[in-house]
Parts: C-alpha cells; structure tokens; sequence
C-alpha cells in the first residue's frame, strides 16, 4: 500500500493510538464486522510507516 504524503517523518516518531470504541456493550457483541474493520486500522499504520512497537490499540472498555 502506498504510504501518504501527509505523514512525515516527525509523525513516525510519534505513537500511533487506536481506540477502539463501540456505542453500546452489546454493539461489540453483534456487530463483529465494525469491531474488525477499526482492529484493522493497526494494518493501515504499518503500512503508513509507524512499526508494531510504536502503535497502541486501545479496547479495554469494549465489555
């Protein structure tokens, strides 16, 4: 994948947070395919440059 001209070498040095967030309790229950396309966003900052170390998922209020 083609990284951005928008991310620079100052945002690599920054950690990349993703927050993984449902509306409802039950949301992250019944709608699986939401909850995969947002964990997918990890994918998306390895191939914009950011390495696994440098990228933090948030998700512990989803239960």
């Amino acid at each position: 994948m083609k990284k951005s001209e928008l991310v620079t070498p100052h945002h690599l040095t920054r950690k990349a947070l993703i927050y993984i967030r449902q509306s409802h309790p039950n949301s992250a229950i019944s709608h699986q395919e939401s909850l995969q396309l947002q964990y997918a966003l990890k994918q998306r900052a390895i191939n914009l440059g950011w390495g696994e170390e440098g990228i933090q998922i948030i998700d512990n209020d989803l239960y």
